[in-house]
């Protein structure tokens, strides 16, 4: 098991988590954790805010994706879940065109 705050915070790399926007967990069709209350699902929140729905483990292995989907920005960076086959991990992009080592997450 994972945690997904730390896995979060595991790819901002010491940087400070500025917004972040929660979505659906899992494929959305069914719902293991609490899902996000209405009135946040889609909208810009802090890390601050979102840290008591993002605190939680799951299973990052194979299956059924067990976290919510998320984007999150750090000064230097875009975070996001990918998923493979329900193999879940977050990573991140650069956030301006920067020099950075391209790979091909999800593969």
């Amino acid at each position: 098991m994972s945690n997904f705050k730390e896995d979060i915070l595991r790819e901002a790399d010491g940087e400070e988590i500025i917004g972040v926007v929660i979505g659906a967990f899992g494929w959305g069709d069914y719902h293991k954790k609490p899902s996000v209350p209405a009135f946040q699902s889609g909208k810009l929140m802090t890390w601050e805010d979102a840290l008591p729905i993002l605190d939680y483990e799951y299973d990052a292995g194979w299956g059924a994706p067990d976290c919510h989907a998320i984007v999150a920005w750090t000064e230097n960076k875009v975070l996001f879940v990918v998923q493979y086959d329900g193999s879940t991990n977050v990573c991140t992009v650069p956030r301006n065109p920067s020099d950075c080592e391209p790979d091909m997450p999800g593969g």
